[in-house]
């Protein structure tokens, strides 16, 4: 599997310089995505880790077709942010090989286009344009998700950052990935190797058990000299009423049971007629499931203790200093603030 991460802009690479006014370094591109899988041909799983503010809208749904049309096995991961045009980067993965840490955040907004010169005919085309592209990802919302047109685009009105938890309940994800750290360290290897051994063999005990009478017989049933009298579609003797069978006829089996098949199909199972040992064979069995119910419990006895006490060896003891958690957040700059940036972007540009 190549594991690759979207962690800048998503953008065109002619437009590499823009953003790096800010200091971005590079670009997350379709000329990337498109050398990354020209560079791979014979790998079949592409993974991406999404830590990324978004960016442009048509080189987003390039790179988004580019991956759903690539014949590949391909995985998205968000890690930590997944802002606009990423979100449906992340929706270019089936709905299985999506997922998302707990802490993550989703920024799903209005498709923002620039227009800042030119006729009422051309702002009425920039904005027309807009809600064009705007239309390309809600259909892709609706198509990967489980929500509406009509919901998804309240979503996108609200212009909130989603939890991980929404993610996975309107199905932009099929699963929140869970921790696997901070587990016991001063465990006793050995004994640990030990455990994992004892549950082997458990389990290979418990499986030669369970199997122990699972004798096929060839779909053939015979008397006691061993010649065949009829044949079942079964994987075992079990005979039932309307079990597919050959030859019609009527048949007595050693046990003493007379079978009667008539157009290819049992019709009748006749018990023998009771013994006078027939009490004694109950009692012997009685005390043979009592002999079974007995081993059961005792493997069962087994399993509960390796997993006690595999948990021992597991729970973690870890128990952090105190510490001070700052609760100030950066400020998120207003749609005016955002705007009056790339203004002066733009006219830093033209200097």
């Amino acid at each position: 599997m190549v594991t690759v991460k979207i962690h800048n802009v998503v953008a065109n690479e002619d437009h590499k310089w823009w953003y790096c006014w800010d200091g971005t370094e590079g670009v997350f591109s379709l000329e990337f995505v498109q050398k990354l899988l020209a560079d791979n041909p014979d790998e079949t799983d592409f993974k991406f880790d999404i830590h990324c503010p978004g960016g442009e809208v048509a080189e987003g749904l390039a790179i988004y077709d580019c991956l759903r049309t690539s014949g590949k096995n391909i995985h998205m991961n968000i890690e930590g942010d997944c802002h606009s045009m990423a979100v449906t980067l992340l929706l270019a993965a089936p709905a299985k090989n999506r997922s998302a840490n707990p802490n993550c955040s989703a920024l799903i907004h209005k498709v923002y286009g620039c227009a800042y010169a030119g006729t009422a005919d051309d702002l009425e085309k920039a904005a027309e344009e807009t809600r064009t592209l705007q239309n390309k990802i809600l259909n892709i919302y609706a198509e990967r998700t489980n929500k509406s047109l009509e919901e998804l685009q309240e979503i996108m009105n609200e212009e909130k950052i989603r939890t991980a938890e929404e993610l996975l309940e309107w199905g932009f994800i099929s699963r929140i990935n869970s921790y696997n750290t901070n587990f016991k360290t001063n465990s006793n290897m050995a004994k640990v190797k030990n455990l994992k051994q004892a549950a082997t063999d458990l389990l290979s005990r418990i499986n030669a058990f369970l199997n122990q009478e699972e004798q096929a017989t060839n779909f053939e049933h015979t008397d006691e000299d061993g010649t065949v009298l009829f044949t079942t579609e079964s994987e075992d003797d079990t005979l039932e009423v309307g079990m597919a069978a050959s030859p019609d006829g009527t048949f007595t089996l050693p046990d003493g049971r007379t079978v009667t098949i008539a157009d290819g199909a049992i019709s009748e199972i006749k018990e023998p007629e009771a013994e006078e040992d027939d009490e004694t064979n109950l009692s012997e069995e009685v005390e043979r499931l009592k002999a079974e119910n007995a081993q059961l419990r005792s493997m069962l006895e087994e399993a509960t203790n390796l997993i006690e006490d595999f948990k021992k060896e597991t729970r973690s003891n870890f128990k952090p200093k105190g510490r001070t958690n700052s609760t100030k957040e950066a400020p998120t700059p207003t749609r005016e603030e955002r705007k009056a940036g790339i203004k002066e972007k733009i006219k830093n540009a033209k200097k």
